[in-house]
Parts: structure tokens; sequence; C-alpha cells
């Protein structure tokens, strides 16, 4: 009697936890799909969604040379893309124009990019952490203290140095050609 009344507890259990999972698991699978339309709703060309789950992540991360597919799809589908990574939606761009405006003129509001899931960094504690790693509050402040440095003026002075110091490095590659140049002074 015992096992039918334990038999019978889980039936209830398993019958209950269906009802409350099917309708759950149901509208997730809308959300991550209209999810997916999301870059299609702006009109911005975007990658063909393979997963709801992961997105364009196995793609991306399939051959470890993420530079080449970033490449590889800019060319494909222009300068200015969309993306999935797992349920993210991630705007890629190559486009100078959208550069300069975001990191720019509206710094303040894109105070955050994104690092790559393989190069984690405690961003309280990672002594080796260095301005291109910031995030947050702390990128944000560091960047308002560069940008006066960073003005078109200043930049334009050390062009001089930059041009003289490729032209050296130049010399040294065609004078080397074929064999190992040592970079290091």
């Amino acid at each position: 009697m015992a096992i039918i009344w334990v038999f019978t507890w889980f039936l209830k259990i398993v019958f209950w936890a269906s009802v409350l999972f099917l309708p759950l698991s149901i509208s997730y699978y809308f959300y991550l799909k209209h999810r997916s339309k999301y870059f299609q709703s702006l009109g911005i060309p975007h990658l063909p969604v393979k997963s709801l789950f992961l997105g364009n992540l196995p793609e991306y991360e399939k051959d470890g040379k993420l530079h080449d597919k970033l490449l590889e799809w800019s060319k494909k589908y222009g300068p200015t893309f969309g993306m999935m990574q797992g349920g993210d939606r991630v705007i890629v761009t190559s486009d100078l124009e959208i550069l300069h405006e975001i990191f720019l003129k509206q710094f303040h509001t894109f105070q955050t990019r994104q690092l790559h899931p393989s190069f984690p960094i405690d961003q309280e504690n990672d002594l080796t952490l260095t301005f291109f790693g910031l995030q947050g509050q702390r990128w944000k402040r560091l960047r308002s203290l560069f940008s006066a440095s960073l003005t078109i003026s200043k930049i334009k002075s050390v062009n001089p140095i930059i041009k003289k110091a490729s032209k050296e490095l130049v010399a040294v590659f065609k004078e080397n050609e074929g064999g190992v140049v040592d970079i290091v002074p």
C-alpha cells in the first residue's frame, strides 16, 4: 500500500512539474525566437541565428580565429552587423564614423566594451589590469582623463615621430628581407 501511495505522489509531482515546465519552456522558446529577430526589426544586417540558445557562438568560436571570422563576416554583411552570442545581442562595427560617435561624442553612454569570455579579468583585484581591460565606471573615469591627452592637435604633433619610426622599421625589414628581425631595441 505504501508503494502505491509513493508512486501516486510521484506521478502527481511529475504531472504538476510538467504542467509548470511545459508552458515556461514554450514561452522561453518564443522569447528567444523574438530576440533573434531584433536586428531584422531594426534593419541591421545580421548573421542567421543557427541556435536559439547559443546564437552564433558555435560558428564564431569554431576555429579559434575570432578576428578572421569577424573580418569574413564584415566582408559579407558590411562594416556594421548584428550577431547573437547566446542570448546577448551584439553589434559589431568597423565603421569609423560610428566608432567616432561612440568613443568620442557619446562615450558617457557607451562606457563598457565586451571582453571575450576566455579573457577573464577581476575588475577589482587584478594587478595586470590595463586601460584596455577596464570596464564600467573605472573605464569611464580613465577615459575622461585620457581624452585631454588625445586631442587631434596633440596626436598631429606626434605624427612626425611616428612617421620617422615607421620608416626606420620598414628600412630594417627591407635590410633583413626573408630573415628574422629583432625589433626590440
